[in-house]
């Protein structure tokens, strides 16, 4: 499968995706770990760190670290805990020029990216999501669609 993900052959978050439907017994997904996402800046003197919390599967990683790197985030230092059926994940994270990221703005953008990421995972391996998870999903949806019509535009 790495071979076939380096050669371009497959996407492994649809790999991932398609693995956790079949594998992840459904006893799993009785648990509830409501996503959380907590950023610092007094923690370190020279990176941001966002805390991550979630309930674990298969590809949420990925996930997190591909929002990051949307984000334009560079990943200095990753701790990622497993405890049961949750995940703390720890990430030291610097912006483009190497800086901690500190205005308030981008802040929240980064903490509503990963928020995002982590419901998104949630209805892809979890049973029909929430009302809430709905609309966010929907108006992601919406915020790509926005975004591609954009660019096509130009």
């Amino acid at each position: 499968m790495v071979q076939q993900s380096l050669a371009g052959e497959i996407r492994p978050l649809d790999e991932l995706i398609k693995r956790a439907k079949v594998s992840l017994p459904s006893r799993t997904r009785v648990f509830t770990v409501p996503p959380r996402v907590l950023i610092d800046n007094r923690a370190s003197a020279t990176h941001t760190v966002i805390e991550v919390n979630g309930r674990d599967r298969p590809g949420l990683l990925y996930r997190i670290t591909s929002t990051l790197v949307e984000q334009r985030l560079q990943i200095a230092i990753a701790k990622i805990s497993t405890y049961g059926e949750q995940v703390v994940d720890v990430f030291y994270v610097k912006d483009t020029f190497g800086l901690k990221v500190e205005h308030a703005g981008r802040l929240d953008q980064i903490r509503q990216a990963l928020r995002y990421a982590l419901l998104e995972a949630e209805a892809q391996t979890a049973p029909p999501p929430t009302k809430h998870a709905r609309k966010v999903l929907a108006k992601k949806a919406a915020k790509r669609a926005a975004n591609a019509k954009a660019q096509a535009a130009e």
